[in-house]
């Protein structure tokens, strides 16, 4: 296999890097002068909160959500019902189960700002990325980065040790680029193809087609070439794809949910595997949504069971996976007129969901699912005014902490100095709506995606970015 890839050291000293910079390694704040961002509603979710079976009848009144300084409290489970396929999904945790899922929105005085950051860039794409994605392997004793981008590969990362383990060409993938990609269970991804309007193209976008995990593949995690099991009609293209890795399910069975490009509907999948292939990938459940437009992310929280989807017409819908029952409370109102373009729960509580927006400003919203969104105004809305609208492909992340919201920002035609920024918010901050969030340039181009993986250092996290100067970023920070 081919590995001639160019290595770039870059330590982001942003005293050199940055104007305004004081040249003690922490990223500088941008200028809040020109942002137009809306203010932030103090709100704190209590603990210990308790889950139940009952009704769902129990949910706090959503009137009553937003009101100043409202400690919010009360059951969080879904309604429960039989489930109508096998594998079932988990059971709703029983009375006398407590869980701690504090975090507290806008109560801090201090903001938690990152700092001594330093990035490895690695040239890895021959055209614009899509998205790099962390998984773990069957059998494997780390996690690996799955990047993925227009030129039609798929490449498998060690973060740690920052080099590329395998990389499969549009060939081995049969189809012309990963739209999305998503981890089903262990030993297995599914990618969505995409389609570029050339000569040769392959022409069959929104397909899906499945990775499996090379059987004896345990040190060296690698895959096989693409599986495609069936041929979706024109009406059941698929636009999105996102695993239920909280799924209780076999070992030889796993869950997933799609969402349509043309048709509009969200489905609960159920692939089944032998001998390291797919063997059957059956429709099981119909999620009933009200979008009118193309599904444009989805999400699974597996507490609750909700599968949120969104929509190019910036519509949120939470519904039942279990049942397909449609949980939101629609009064007929948008999240935004614009496209939805990630929808993320935050790591260490269930209740609360990032939606980031392809608009000019105010692109991150935060909602608590237990208002099931009767009332579509968000616990706290982040963004910066830019000259350009931001793309739906851009993939914000949430730290593991929970508490940091790292979201990359392409830069407007008119507007300089802002070339490979991800800006961070800590959602603790009193004033994190009101002030600038802190920023720092890991690349020299636009940054496509963030996620977090576990660092070389014990105990913290890295980041893996993607952007259009056509490299994979590892950048390592403290806390």
């Amino acid at each position: 296999m081919h590995h001639a890839v160019l290595m770039m050291t870059q330590v982001t000293s942003l005293d050199a890097a940055q104007p305004g910079s004081s040249g003690n390694m922490s990223p500088e704040l941008v200028s809040n002068r020109n942002t137009n961002i809306t203010r932030a509603f103090p709100y704190a979710i209590q603990t210990p909160a308790r889950f139940s079976n009952s009704d769902s009848s129990e949910l706090p009144d959503p009137r009553t959500l937003f009101q100043d300084g409202l400690k919010i409290t009360g059951s969080l489970s879904a309604p429960v019902t039989s489930n109508p396929f096998q594998p079932s999904l988990p059971p709703p945790i029983s009375d006398a189960a407590e869980v701690d899922m504090s975090l507290e929105l806008c109560t801090h005085t201090a903001p938690k700002r990152p700092y001594q950051f330093t990035t490895q860039l690695i040239e890895a794409f021959k055209l614009k990325p899509r998205a790099a994605l962390t998984c773990v392997l069957e059998e494997s004793n780390s996690e690996v980065s799955v990047a993925y981008g227009m030129d039609g590969t798929v490449q498998l990362w060690s973060p740690q040790e920052r080099r590329m383990l395998q990389k499969l060409d549009s060939t081995a993938l049969d189809m012309d680029f990963a739209e999305h990609i998503t981890q089903v269970m262990p030993s297995l991804l599914v990618a969505v193809s995409g389609e570029r309007t050339k000569p040769g193209s392959r022409r069959n976008p929104g397909q899906l087609m499945y990775l499996n995990q090379a059987t004896g593949a345990t040190r060296t995690p690698r895959l096989q070439n693409a599986q495609q099991l069936h041929t979706l009609s024109d009406s059941e293209l698929v636009s999105v794809a996102e695993g239920m890795m909280g799924a209780r399910t076999h070992d030889d069975c796993a869950l997933m949910v799609t969402g349509g490009m043309r048709d509009r509907k969200v489905y609960v999948w159920e692939v089944k595997t032998a001998a390291g292939r797919v063997t059957a990938a059956e429709k099981r459940q119909l999620v009933r949504t009200r979008h009118t437009s193309r599904i444009s992310a989805l999400c699974f929280e597996p507490v609750h069971n909700y599968v949120l989807s969104g929509s190019d017409s910036g519509r949120v819908n939470i519904g039942c996976a279990e049942t397909g029952r449609e949980i939101t409370s629609d009064n007929g109102e948008r999240v935004s007129t614009q496209v939805v373009g990630k929808l993320a729960v935050c790591p260490i509580n269930p209740n609360l969901v990032l939606a980031s927006m392809g608009t000019t400003s105010d692109q991150v919203r935060l909602f608590d699912i237990r208002s099931r969104l009767s009332i579509q105004r968000p616990a706290l809305i982040l963004g910066l005014q830019r000259g350009r609208t931001q793309s739906r492909y851009l993939r914000p992340a949430w730290h593991p902490h929970g508490d940091l919201i790292f979201y990359p920002f392409l830069r407007g035609s008119a507007e300089t100095g802002g070339d490979g920024m991800v800006a961070i918010w800590d959602v603790r901050y009193q004033r994190c709506a009101e002030d600038a969030p802190q920023v720092f340039h890991p690349h020299k181009a636009d940054v496509w995606s963030v996620s977090f993986v576990e660092s070389r250092t014990a105990g913290r996290h890295a980041m893996v970015t993607v952007s259009n100067d056509h490299c994979i970023g590892f950048t390592d920070f403290q806390l």
